[in-house]
């Protein structure tokens, strides 16, 4: 069965002098280095927080500039980056980035309820393909929200990227078997979220926000 958010096309933004549109943000776009080596969590935050102020009026706090140019989504990286902040390891676990969109939220008067899905690291062996999981990409997208995913390592899934963070948008989910597509540096990217899941050895993780009824 194929998920997905309703709006995607909110994730297209083009770049200020023409060319080939992004699929979201990219933290190659920030004018710090260390921000654009680091920043892929607080991108990913970015993008759930953007997708969700403009597809439900009453969240449109989540979202400070007026539009979604490529200027303003900088801006609005550069915002997400002081509550989702990198350390020496980066974003390396999912409390800091559930927490830090918290936070975030909370500044701008919005209530959120995390979802996540922890992914423990496992060194010897091999995880069995998890119904769990799927079932968490399920309730994410069905609820209309994009999803971050945490790669530490990635396993035997070569199209992921080692210690990053990507935000899933769709999938086609049967049985256990997830295939996803994502928003990874301003690019679409498709790859077996199973195959990452049970042979990955390093921790990971997926979260989402839920919206509270205090809002």
């Amino acid at each position: 069965m194929f998920y997905s958010i309703q709006h995607p096309g909110l994730l297209t933004i083009p770049p200020p002098n023409g060319g080939t549109p992004a699929f979201g943000p990219d933290q190659g776009w920030f004018e710090n280095t260390w921000r654009a080596d680091s920043g892929c969590g607080p991108v990913s935050a970015s993008l759930i927080m953007a997708y969700l102020a403009f597809t439900q009026p009453h969240l449109r706090p989540l979202y400070i500039p007026e539009s979604l140019t490529r200027p303003d989504w900088l801006i609005h990286m550069n915002t997400l980056f002081e509550f989702v902040t990198p350390g020496r390891m980066g974003v390396n676990k999912l409390p800091i980035y559930t927490d830090g969109v918290l936070s975030y939220a909370a500044s701008r008067g919005v209530s959120l309820i995390p979802q996540a899905f922890d992914v423990p690291g496992v060194l010897l062996g091999k995880r069995k393909p998890s119904q769990e999981l799927a079932d968490f990409v399920a309730a994410g997208l069905a609820s209309d929200t994009p999803i971050g995913l945490l790669v530490l390592s990635r396993g035997k899934e070569s199209r992921l990227q080692h210690w990053h963070w990507i935000t899933i948008t769709s999938a086609e989910i049967n049985g256990t078997d997830i295939q996803a597509h994502a928003s990874d540096e301003g690019a679409e990217i498709s790859f077996d979220l199973q195959l990452w899941y049970t042979t990955t050895h390093l921790s990971g993780g997926l979260a989402y926000f839920a919206v509270s009824d205090h809002n």
